[in-house]
């Protein structure tokens, strides 16, 4: 039902519908190691054989739920201030969730398949549409700051922050493509988020 142009609409249930779906992509993220135990025990291996055959696939599992639990932070700390959805909002988010969703499908490849720049190219592809997807929901709420509690407001600082984590990610796929033994530890760029972001802050600071 579409809802009439005079009529707010608020953003908890967006909210509450976003929380839901992110726990199930973290809970989706499991399933490939649940099925390695039962192959592993049909195979007669003991559980050190297991984490041995498994070791990637663990430490994929390990680092996906780091970056959806950070994406999840950041657009929890978004919408903290949030009232009502302005103009696209929706379709914006429900995109966000479609990408952190299919992310346990690329982190399954990284386990089970041999590292190429296909897999690169999906499973940290799959990070930087999340994280520009992210920046855009905060450029588009900066813009309407009417939906926004009385008081609060999203920051340039904010915008700052998404913009350079997603920019971040760029580098670590290109650098991962141009160096192919790199790998996923090209993902180390992401350490640099903070230094990065003070210095973006700085800058502009001087310049205002």
């Amino acid at each position: 039902m579409t809802i009439p142009a005079t009529v707010k609409a608020p953003v908890e249930r967006l909210v509450f519908f976003s929380d839901a779906a992110v726990a199930i992509a973290l809970t989706l993220l499991i399933l490939p190691l649940m099925d390695g135990v039962g192959e592993a025990a049909r195979a007669g291996l003991s559980t050190a054989d297991y984490l041995a055959d498994n070791l990637n696939s663990l430490g994929a599992f390990a680092l996906s739920f780091l970056l959806i639990a950070r994406f999840w932070r950041a657009h929890h700390q978004l919408f903290a201030a949030v009232e009502e959805e302005p103009p696209g909002l929706f379709w914006v988010n429900m995109a966000w969730l479609f990408s952190v969703v299919f992310l346990p499908v690329a982190t399954a490849t990284t386990g089970a398949l041999p590292t190429d720049a296909a897999q690169l190219c999906l499973y940290q592809g799959t990070m930087i549409v999340i994280s520009a997807l992210m920046a855009v929901m905060t450029i588009l709420l900066r813009r309407h700051p009417e939906t926004c509690a009385e008081g609060a407001g999203i920051s340039i600082e904010r915008v700052h922050s998404t913009l350079v984590f997603t920019a971040l990610l760029v580098v670590s796929l290109a650098l991962a493509l141009v160096v192919p033994h790199l790998g996923y530890w090209s993902l180390l760029v992401l350490l640099a988020a903070r230094p990065v972001h003070w210095v973006v802050d700085r800058v502009r600071a001087s310049t205002a």
